[in-house]
């Protein structure tokens, strides 16, 4: 049995228990056992080799996540953009290289990333953040008169499967279908529900090329019909319309389910979005901060880069852990605090560069109105089970979140 890297170690203790402990094992990321980790190898000072399904440099610290990103001419995602929690996730990640923008370079990603940009129009935003405020508040609503629920399925999941609808163009008909594939296809990241997952996902695929057909025939005010109308193959389209389905569930979905338990655990936050004393877009930002969804990147090198002494070589895979620099106190003061007026904030939630998340906007809208609901609607929370973390080595987030909310 190796030893937790939570205990006190000098630096040369810290590199031999790192290169034992597989980073890539989802079952790892069931309890709070990989915050402590990261935090001793960001007292490492520097990039660590470590083992697992990818063998990779782990990079911890937000200033050498940011100088890694800011190399970004060395550095491939064609590989796939996470590690990946069993060998069929490396293959999958090999075969939509190219594909999708989340898994191209250079001036095809360049160029997807046109195409969606513009699909991203200032009036549709204005249109999503009314409509999703509203849902929101009735979720939200719902739930605080209910005995007891499952904050993740009464809230945190209905709202961005729901926004993505909305923004995809799905018909009235189709929604229940979708938002159910959705549930099952991001509802439990982790080897616990794999099979289910792939079957869903495999459907979700099928419902998009059927999508796209469609809009093709008949297009309207919405991103499927952009991508349909795109000068990108049928394959493309489909791809980046699943991919825009799995990133405008996550992000929001597993900081949503992280933001009603800190009702509990960090009541002061709360009680300062209660008075009016901080702005809930500021307060947005720093559960984005310090509740980071995303636990790393993986990129590939394709030449030689040194960052802090440790000179990582062509061919190898990086992982950036932006969760890690998050809740830097190099970058940040006091970082596991949730303070809800915390500016600066540059945190690292939605990466950098040209790969910066695409839908950040959406996320930001649909954080932002649960957020909102929560501080307007809610006096107080009661957790009435432990929250079960997920199981996954990508995602950090709740499988499920059984409370109670009480009534402002």
């Amino acid at each position: 049995m190796t030893r937790d890297l939570a205990d006190p170690l000098d630096a040369d203790d810290v590199l031999d228990e790192a290169r034992k402990v597989d980073l890539s094992d989802p079952r790892l990321y069931a309890g709070e056992r990989p915050e402590r980790i990261w935090r001793t190898l960001r007292r490492a000072g520097a990039p660590v080799w470590s083992p697992g399904l990818r063998d990779s440099w782990v990079v911890t610290r937000h200033a050498q996540i940011k100088e890694v990103l800011r190399n970004g001419q060395l550095l491939s995602s064609g590989k796939g953009n996470h590690l990946g929690e069993k060998a069929t996730d490396v293959v999958a990640s090999g075969a939509a290289a190219g594909m999708s923008l989340l898994v191209s370079d250079g001036p095809a990603h360049a160029e997807m990333r046109a195409v969606l940009g513009a699909a991203f129009t200032p009036r549709l935003m204005r249109r999503l953040a009314e409509s999703t405020n509203e849902l929101a508040r009735r979720l939200v609503s719902e739930a605080a008169d209910a005995a007891e629920v499952d904050f993740v399925r009464a809230v945190a999941a209905p709202v961005p499967a729901i926004v993505v609808c909305d923004l995809l163009g799905v018909p009235a008909s189709d929604r229940d279908q979708v938002v159910g594939l959705t549930q099952a296809a991001f509802g439990g990241s982790g080897h616990v529900t794999a099979h289910a997952q792939m079957a869903a996902h495999a459907e979700l695929f099928g419902y998009c090329d059927e999508l796209i057909e469609s809009k093709r025939r008949r297009p309207g005010d919405d991103v499927a019909s952009v991508l349909a109308g795109a000068p990108m193959s049928r394959a493309h389209a489909v791809m980046n319309c699943h991919d825009l389905i799995a990133g405008g569930n996550e992000t929001a979905r597993h900081t949503s389910s992280a933001a009603a338990v800190t009702m509990v655990t960090d009541p002061r936050f709360w009680q300062d979005l209660r008075e009016r004393s901080t702005d809930p877009d500021t307060a947005t930002e720093e559960l984005l901060r310090r509740e980071t969804p995303v636990n790393h990147l993986l990129r590939v090198l394709l030449g030689d880069l040194r960052v802090a002494g440790v000179t990582m070589r062509r061919g190898d895979y990086v992982t950036l852990w932006v969760r890690s620099g998050n809740l830097d106190d190099d970058a940040f003061d006091a970082p596991e605090e949730l303070r809800a007026g915390r500016r600066p904030n540059a945190h690292l939630s939605f990466g950098q560069g040209a790969h910066y998340c695409i839908a950040a906007m959406l996320a930001r809208i649909e954080v932002g109105a649960i957020v909102r609901a929560l501080a307007d609607l809610v006096a107080g929370a009661e957790l009435r089970a432990a929250p079960a973390r997920l199981e996954s080595n990508f995602f950090r987030g709740y499988r499920s979140v059984p409370i109670t909310l009480s009534r402002r």
